[in-house]
C-alpha cells in the first residue's frame, strides 16, 4: 500500500498517522498503565530476589537500581492518567524506557544466569509492548539493548563471548525492527479497513436514511407490493391518496381498479417490455369503493426482487383534472364560444364522416353555407353587441329550423354552415330551405329597436353529377357550397342558390379574370387609353373616355372584358382604379403643360370605389396636387352602384365630387335596375345610352323607341346624353335628329395611347355631319 512506509510500517502522511495514533489514544494509555503497573510489581518481586546478593559488592548496586526502576514505574503510572494526547503518552513511555534501561543495565552487571535472560527479554518488551511510534519502539529497543549489553560486558570487557554477544544482539534487533514495521503495517491496514468499513456503514446508513426520507416524502403516491396486488410498503402520499378514511394500512390495490382487465393489461405490458411500464392510463374508484367518484391516473411500474420474490414498485399520477381540462378544451376546440354551435374543424370532421356514410348508399347529404347579409352595417350602426345578438339569434333559429341529427356550425365571422343528412329526395331539401328562410328572415327585436335579419345561402349536394363518390374530396363539396353562396350574394342576396355545374364555370371564369388582373398589376401593364367623344352636331372631339388597356402574360392585349370581375373585387377593383386615375391625372398634367386642350376625360369607377367614404377626398387631393382642374374629369358609373344598402355612401361621395366640379355620368342607362328617382336623388349630369340599343336601332323598333324615350327624358331633366357604340353614319343621323348631343364608337375612332391623343386632336379625318 503506497500510503504506508515500507521501512517503518507507518503512514507516510503525517496527518493520517496522527489521526491513527489519536484513534488509539485510549488503548495506548491503557497499555502504558498496564506496562508501568506490571513493571513496578515485577521489579518489586525481583527486589526480594536481589537480597541474595547481600554481603556481595553487587548488593549495593542491585538494590538502588531496582528501587529506582520501581519508583519511576510508579511515577509514570501516576502520570499516565493525565496524558491527553498520544505525544504525551509517547514522551512518558520514552522517559520510562530510559530510566528502566539504565537501572536494568546496572542489574545485569552481575553477569548472573538471569542477566542473560533480561538482556534479551527487556529489549523485546521495548520493541513489542511499549505503546509508542516506530521511533519510540526501535529507538527504545536499540538504546535498551546497547545499555544492557554495556552493563553486562562492563565487568569483563575482554570476554571472549563479547563479539558473539554483540552479533547476537544485532541480529535480535534487526529481526525486531522488521517485526515492528510489519506489526505497524498490519495495524494500520486493519485501522484503514476498519475506518473504510465504518465510513461505508455510515454512508450506507445515511443513504438508507436519505432513501427512506425520500420515499416517505415524495409527493407522488408510491406503492411497493406483490404482483397479486398485496401491499408491502407505501409512502405518505399513497396512504393519503388511497386511504379509505379508517386509518387502516393498505392491504391490496386490486380492488381499486374500475376495470380489472386494465390491471391485467398493465402486467402483460410489463412482462413484454422487460418488467417496466410507463404512464399506463387507467381508472381507479374512490377508496371507499364508490364507483361514482372515479379518478383517472397514470401508473408507472418497475419489477423488483424482494427476498427473492417478484414484486413491483409503482407510482401514481392523478390526471383527473387534466382529463377534465382536456375534455373541456376539446369541447372548446370544437365549439364556437359565442353561439355554442360546432366550429369549423368540428363541422368539417362531421362532413367527412357523413360523406363516408353516404357513399354506402344512404341517400344524399347537403352542405349549406349561410352568410348574414349586411352584418358589417349592423355592427357599424347598432354596435358590436347588437351584432353578437344577431349572430346568436341566427344560430338559435338555425337549430330550430333543422331536423334532429342535423348539424349547425358557425364557420367564423358572420358565416354559418348546416349539414343535412338522410335526404331521400329534393323535396326534403326544399322543405328545410323554406323553413329556414322563413325563420331566418324574421326581424330581430333588440333593445327597443328592430334589426333586419337577412341571409344568403349556398347549397351543395352529395353525391351529384360533379361529385359522384368519396374520391372527389370533401374540399370540392365545400367549394361548391361556397360558389353557390357567392352566386347568392352577388345576385340580390337574401336567397338560397343550389350549386350547379354552370356556377362552377362562371366561378372559374371570374377566377381567371382575377388572376389576369393580379398578373397585370404585378407587372405594371394596366394603363389608360383614350377613346374620343364627339359633338354630334359639329363632329369635333369634346373629350375622351379613359379605357383600361394592358398586356396578357402571353403578350396579347388585355381588354376590360378580360378582367371584368376584378372591377367589383374589393382589393383589385381599388388597385385598378388607382392605376387608371394616376395615369389619367399624369396624362392630363402633361397635356395641360403642353397647351393641348383635350376637353374632359371620363374615368370609369365601380361600386367598390364609391362605397369607400375616403374615395372622394383622395381623388380631389390627387387632382389638386397635380394642379388638374376638377372640371376636366368626368366620372362614369353603372346603375348597379345605386342598389343595396350602400346607396347612402354612394350619394355622399357623388355629391361631394359634384360640388367640387366633377361631372357625373350614368353609364349603360336602361340595362340595370335604376329607377327614375335615382336621376333626381343623385347628381347625374350625363346619361350614356348603352351600345346594345344603338347597335340595332335601325332594325329593331323597340330599341329605337327606348332611345327616343331616354332622349326625351334627359331633355326634360336637363341632362346631357352620350350614345355609345356608334358604328355608321345612319346611327349618327338618327341620334342627332333625336336630340342626342354626344357620341362615341368605332365610327369616330378606337381608343389610342396617351401619346397619340395630340395627333388625334390635330387630324381632320373625323366624320362631320351637317343637318
Amino acid at each position: 500500500m503506497d500510503q504506508i512506509s515500507t521501512l517503518t510500517g507507518e503512514f507516510r502522511d503525517k496527518t493520517r498517522e496522527t489521526a491513527f495514533q489519536a484513534s488509539r489514544l485510549t488503548e495506548s494509555r491503557r497499555h502504558a498503565r498496564n506496562l508501568f503497573l506490571l513493571s513496578a510489581a515485577l521489579n518489586a518481586l525481583f527486589l526480594l530476589s536481589d537480597w541474595r546478593f547481600a554481603g556481595t559488592p553487587h548488593f549495593s548496586i542491585a538494590i538502588p537500581a531496582r528501587v529506582a526502576v520501581i519508583s519511576w514505574s510508579l511515577v509514570c503510572l501516576y502520570g499516565v492518567r493525565h496524558m491527553t494526547s498520544f505525544a504525551a503518552v509517547e514522551r512518558i513511555c520514552f522517559a520510562w524506557q530510559i530510566v528502566t534501561a539504565i537501572g536494568v543495565a546496572f542489574l545485569v552487571s552481575s553477569r548472573s544466569d538471569i542477566a542473560i535472560f533480561v538482556l534479551v527479554m527487556l529489549p523485546l518488551v521495548f520493541y513489542l509492548v511499549v505503546p509508542t511510534s516506530f521511533r519510540g519502539n526501535v529507538g527504545g529497543g536499540l538504546g535498551c539493548g546497547a545499555a544492557l549489553l554495556a552493563g553486562y560486558l562492563l565487568p569483563a570487557p575482554a570476554s571472549p563471548t563479547m563479539l558473539g554477544m554483540a552479533l547476537a544482539m544485532a541480529i535480535l534487533h534487526c529481526g525486531m525492527w522488521i517485526a515492528v514495521a510489519r506489526m505497524n503495517r498490519l495495524q494500520r491496514l486493519e485501522w484503514t479497513a476498519s475506518r473504510e468499513a465504518q465510513d461505508a456503514r455510515a454512508a450506507q446508513a445515511r443513504s438508507l436514511d436519505t432513501l427512506e426520507r425520500i420515499f416517505a416524502t415524495i409527493p407522488l403516491p408510491l406503492v411497493v407490493g406483490y404482483r397479486d396486488g398485496r401491499v408491502i410498503r407505501t409512502n405518505a402520499a399513497a396512504q393519503r391518496y388511497l386511504a379509505d378514511g379508517t386509518g387502516a394500512p393498505l392491504a391490496s390495490t386490486s380492488e381499486y381498479y374500475v376495470d380489472a382487465a386494465q390491471r391485467a393489461a398493465m402486467l402483460a405490458h410489463m412482462d413484454s417490455h422487460g418488467g417496466a411500464v410507463d404512464s399506463f392510463e387507467c381508472r381507479i374508484r374512490n377508496p371507499n369503493g364508490d364507483i361514482r367518484d372515479v379518478r383517472d391516473v397514470l401508473i408507472s411500474s418497475r419489477s423488483i426482487l424482494i427476498d427473492g420474490e417478484d414484486c413491483m414498485m409503482s407510482t401514481l399520477v392523478d390526471i383527473t383534472h387534466r382529463k377534465e381540462a382536456e375534455q373541456r378544451m376539446e369541447r372548446l376546440a370544437m365549439t364556437d364560444a359565442l353561439t355554442g354551435l360546432a366550429n369549423r374543424p368540428h363541422f368539417l370532421a362531421a362532413v367527412a364522416q357523413a360523406v363516408d356514410a353516404t357513399t354506402e348508399g344512404r341517400g344524399q347529404l347537403s352542405v349549406l353555407l349561410i352568410d348574414v347579409d349586411e352584418f358589417k352595417r349592423v355592427n357599424d350602426t347598432a354596435g358590436h353587441d347588437a351584432g353578437d345578438a344577431l349572430l346568436c339569434a341566427v344560430a338559435d333559429r338555425l337549430k330550430r329550423s333543422v331536423r334532429p341529427g342535423d348539424l349547425v356550425a358557425r364557420m367564423g365571422g358572420d358565416e354559418f354552415a348546416v349539414l343535412l343528412t338522410r335526404l331521400r329526395d329534393p323535396r326534403d331539401l326544399d322543405a328545410i330551405l323554406s323553413r329556414m328562410t322563413a325563420t331566418l328572415h324574421a326581424p330581430l327585436p333588440y333593445r327597443a329597436r328592430t334589426i333586419e335579419c337577412r341571409v344568403s345561402m349556398g347549397v351543395a349536394l352529395f353525391p351529384d353529377a360533379l361529385l359522384p363518390d368519396r374520391g372527389c374530396a370533401i374540399d370540392e363539396l365545400m367549394k361548391h357550397a361556397d360558389i353557390a353562396l357567392y352566386e347568392a350574394k352577388n345576385n340580390g342576396r337574401g336567397r338560397a342558390v343550389l350549386f350547379e355545374p354552370a356556377l362552377l364555370e362562371s366561378w372559374q371564369r371570374e377566377a381567371r379574370m382575377l388572376d389576369r388582373a393580379r398578373q397585370a398589376l404585378a407587372h405594371g401593364s394596366p394603363e389608360p387609353w383614350y377613346q374620343p367623344k364627339v359633338h354630334l352636331a359639329t363632329g369635333r372631339i369634346i373629350g375622351f373616355e379613359a379605357l383600361l388597356r394592358g398586356t396578357h402574360a402571353d403578350g396579347g392585349p388585355l381588354m376590360p372584358a378580360d378582367v371584368a370581375a376584378a372591377f367589383e373585387h374589393a382589393e383589385l377593383g381599388r388597385a385598378i382604379t388607382d392605376r387608371v386615375v394616376d395615369g389619367v391625372i399624369a396624362d392630363c398634367r402633361r397635356w395641360l403643360g403642353a397647351g393641348i386642350d383635350v376637353g374632359h376625360v371620363a374615368i370609369n369607377v365601380s361600386g367598390v370605389d364609391l362605397y369607400d367614404d375616403g374615395f372622394a377626398e383622395r381623388l380631389l387631393g390627387r387632382l389638386a396636387e397635380a394642379q388638374v382642374p376638377t372640371g376636366m374629369i368626368e366620372l362614369e358609373m353603372t346603375e348597379s352602384v345605386f342598389l343595396g344598402r350602400n346607396a347612402d355612401s354612394v350619394g355622399r361621395t357623388l355629391h361631394r365630387l359634384s360640388q367640387a366640379g366633377l361631372s357625373i355620368a350614368l353609364d349603360d342607362f336602361g340595362t340595370g335596375y335604376a329607377s327614375l328617382s335615382h336621376l333626381k336623388q343623385f347628381p347625374i349630369d350625363i346619361i350614356k345610352i348603352d351600345q346594345r340599343f344603338v347597335r340595332e336601332l335601325q332594325t329593331n323598333p323597340d330599341d329605337a323607341a327606348i332611345i327616343r324615350t331616354v332622349l326625351n327624358l334627359a331633355y326634360s331633366l336637363g341632362i346631357r346624353t352620350v350614345a355609345e357604340g356608334i358604328e355608321n353614319a345612319q346611327q349618327v343621323d338618327y341620334l342627332r335628329a333625336g336630340g342626342c348631343q354626344y357620341g362615341q364608337g368605332f365610327y369616330f375612332g378606337a381608343a389610342v395611347a396617351a401619346s397619340d391623343v395630340a395627333l388625334l386632336l390635330g387630324e381632320e379625318k373625323l366624320p362631320r355631319r351637317t343637318m
